[in-house]
C-alpha cells in the first residue's frame, strides 16, 4: 500500500479523538479510561504547537487516513505512540507507519533514541515495532505498570 504522511492539523482533531477512543486502542493504552472530547481537544491543541511534539497522519493512495504516529521529545528520551484505523488493522501497516514516522522524526530532531512503551500482553504491537527495527530493551514501570521497552 502506498502511504503518504503529513503533519496533523486542527481539522484532524475529531479523527484523532475517534482513534484514541477506539475500544481496542483504549484496551492497549496504559490509561484505558475513555477520553472526554474536552480533554482531547485541549491536549490536541497543545500538541499541535508544542516544539517537542510531532503528530504525523498517514493516508493511503486514495487520501483515506489509515493511522497516526506521534512523538514526544523529553529531556532524556523520545517516546513514540501509534494507532492504526480499525478497518486497516491486520494489513502490516503498523510497522510501515513506525518506520516512516521514525525517519521523519530523525529528520526533524536529529539522531534521537526513540522508545516505545508497550503492555506485555500487546504482542501485535511488539511484533510491529520489532519488524520496524526496534529492539527489546527492558521492562519498566514508567506508566505505573510493567511495560516492554523497545529502542531504535
Amino acid at each position: 500500500m502506498q502511504l503518504t504522511h503529513r503533519i496533523a492539523q486542527p481539522a484532524d482533531s475529531q479523527l484523532y479523538f475517534d482513534w484514541a477512543n477506539d475500544p481496542d486502542t483504549r484496551r492497549q493504552s496504559f490509561n484505558s479510561a475513555p477520553i472526554s472530547f474536552d480533554t482531547h481537544t485541549a491536549w490536541f491543541t497543545r500538541k499541535l504547537t508544542d516544539a517537542n511534539a510531532l503528530l504525523l497522519l498517514f493516508e493511503n493512495e486514495t487520501g483515506e487516513p489509515v493511522g497516526q504516529v506521534r512523538f514526544e521529545r523529553g529531556p532524556n528520551e523520545t517516546v513514540i505512540g501509534i494507532s492504526v484505523d480499525a478497518k486497516h488493522r491486520g494489513k502490516g501497516l503498523a510497522s510501515q507507519l513506525i518506520e516512516r514516522g521514525c525517519t521523519v522524526c530523525r529528520e526533524q530532531w536529529g539522531a534521537v533514541t526513540i522508545h516505545a512503551y508497550i503492555k506485555p500482553e500487546n504482542r501485535a504491537s511488539a511484533r510491529a515495532f520489532e519488524r520496524a527495527g526496534f529492539v527489546f530493551s527492558h521492562e519498566s514501570g514508567k506508566f505505573g505498570v510493567d511495560s516492554l521497552v523497545y529502542k531504535k
